[in-house]
């Protein structure tokens, strides 16, 4: 059986989580301050953008060795 799959499915899985966690926390953070103020959806928005900025340079940071290793089409070893 051929298990070249298992290392990069993983990878890219915990990669997932993090997108998903760092924009639902931006949003969760920014609705519960907006709760505490009354300023909805100010804080709401702020916490989407930080969310996703936050998303996106810790997932390019930590996509960056994956498409180096796996990027070519060749299987490597994590």
């Amino acid at each position: 059986m051929n298990s070249s799959w298992v290392a990069p499915t993983a990878y890219l899985l915990g990669a997932g989580w993090f997108f998903a966690t760092s924009i639902i926390l931006g949003i969760a953070i920014g609705y519960w301050v907006d709760g505490k103020f009354g300023l909805e959806p100010l804080f709401t928005l702020i916490g989407i953008f930080v969310g996703l900025a936050v998303a996106l340079v810790g997932g390019y940071r930590m996509l960056k060795p994956f498409m180096d290793r796996f990027g070519n089409g060749t299987s490597g070893k994590l």
